[in-house]
């Protein structure tokens, strides 16, 4: 069914069945929304929905229509674990917002528990939804229903510091061409320890510095997994996959870079200000680091805005896709796509929907992808987009992948993560790491998994 767009006389009726207005009153519907950064320059996920309902409400008057909405609810900028056990809780009582923004791989676990609406005979409706990138549908699509609507992605780089090279002895065009030889498959995962040990025995950085990863539980340690040749989903089953070989050349990297003083064996401490201080801290102390576009925004707004910003940061880090483990290899990024979804148990499903519509426009999708330093999920968008990070950054799509659709993704990744704590803090070795987390997946994920 070719998309159609709603005009404002069919808002109309929405509200009013919805509403059930009493004639010449106002009535107010309010529609909730939790959502989440955690860093603090996505608040635009929260405020997007704001301004389209400000727009949506200034169109009805125009219609003369007294009926409006409210976007109330909340941007959170504490941590992902506070912020799922509150989703969480919410649902679980019956009573939670009509619009939750989390992580698209999420949907999939919420639908399977009921908790979300699906929305395949809303999308064809509106215009707007039929220009999101094709691609990034799939992130929220589970046994042939769509379960949200995706809101952004990114692309996860490893990022290096161009001074700290320069101290080693690499010259502008070898830093220059590092992006292109880790995407050609000839700089590797040991290249990374090995230019890292150089610089630590010269002292150009401290002990811990060669090479940061992020301080807690994510996503992103799937992808690291998968590229030292992980696989963890087997489409014709349907099924979980952990590949013990994959993950013992993934910890003995880990371990070799804890014993040579390359990456601190403490790496896991929760502390993101802990990430972002020593990477910004000066002319930078870290020598490689893995994050995401939005920390792009994050520093030039919140650590480095002083010492001139995006400016400083173009001047002193570049970023590539995160290489291979063995020459000749794939390099990969993984995106997360966040994405709004809508309450099975919401009584205004008709507006909420009509509201995420007016929110997918160009102007607002740039909004938030150039203040948060994300990629945009609108085709139209990146024509609109002047913005050196976007456009230089976007080429890492080409390499990029998703979390399985899977509901119980969360637990094979929590047994992975136990993995990597023990590995590096020293409390168990590689292949011991491999055995407990075969295991635990085997325990909690049944013949959900299949262990090779």
């Amino acid at each position: 069914m070719k998309p159609t767009s709603w005009t404002l006389s069919a808002a109309v009726g929405v509200l009013a069945l919805a509403l059930a207005p009493v004639q010449a009153q106002q009535r107010v519907t309010i529609i909730k929304a939790w959502t989440i950064g955690p860093d603090a320059p996505s608040v635009t996920r929260f405020s997007n929905l704001q301004a389209a309902a400000e727009r949506l409400n200034a169109g009805l008057k125009r219609e003369g229509v007294q009926d409006q909405i409210k976007v109330e609810g909340s941007f959170d900028t504490t941590n992902w674990d506070q912020f799922l056990r509150r989703v969480l809780l919410a649902f679980q009582s019956g009573d939670p917002p009509d619009i939750v923004q989390a992580s698209a791989a999420l949907s999939t676990t919420w639908s399977a528990a009921g908790f979300l609406a699906p929305l395949d005979e809303y999308i064809p409706k509106y215009h707007a939804f039929g220009d999101i990138v094709p691609a990034l549908w799939t992130s929220v699509k589970y046994k042939g229903k769509t379960w949200g609507i995706p809101q952004d992605t990114e692309a996860r780089p490893l990022y290096f510091n161009k001074v700290l090279l320069k101290k080693l002895g690499w010259t502008d065009q070898q830093i220059t061409d590092l992006p292109k030889r880790i995407a050609s498959g000839s700089f590797t995962w040991d290249d990374v320890l090995a230019v890292a040990k150089d610089a630590r025995q010269m002292n150009i950085i401290e002990p811990g510095k060669g090479y940061y990863h992020r301080p807690f539980n994510g996503p992103d340690f799937m992808q690291w997994y998968r590229s030292f040749g992980g696989r963890d989903y087997d489409a014709p089953t349907g099924k979980l996959v952990f590949n013990k070989a994959s993950a013992l050349r993934y910890y003995h990297w880990l371990r070799a870079g804890v014993d040579a003083g390359i990456i601190e064996k403490d790496r896991l401490n929760n502390d993101w200000n802990r990430f972002h201080q020593p990477i910004t801290d000066g002319d930078g102390k870290v020598l490689f680091w893995s994050g995401g576009t939005w920390n792009w925004a994050e520093w030039s707004q919140q650590w480095v805005a002083a010492r001139g910003g995006e400016t400083w940061l173009f001047d002193h880090f570049g970023f590539a896709p995160h290489p291979a483990y063995v020459k000749g290899g794939k390099p990969i990024t993984l995106s997360n796509p966040q994405a709004y979804m809508v309450a099975a148990t919401s009584k205004n499903k008709d507006v909420a929907i009509r509201l995420l519509a007016d929110t997918m426009v160009p102007d607002l999708d740039a909004k938030h992808a150039i203040g948060s330093g994300h990629l945009p999920v609108l085709n139209r968008t990146v024509a609109l987009i002047n913005n050196r990070l976007i456009k230089e950054v976007s080429y890492l799509l080409n390499y990029t992948s998703f979390q399985p659709p899977h509901p119980d993704l969360p637990k094979w990744q929590d047994a992975f993560f136990r993995g990597v704590s023990a590995v590096e803090s020293g409390s168990a070795t590689p292949e011991q790491a491999v055995d407990v987390v075969a295991g635990e997946m085997q325990r909690n994920l049944g013949d959900q998994v299949i262990v090779e």
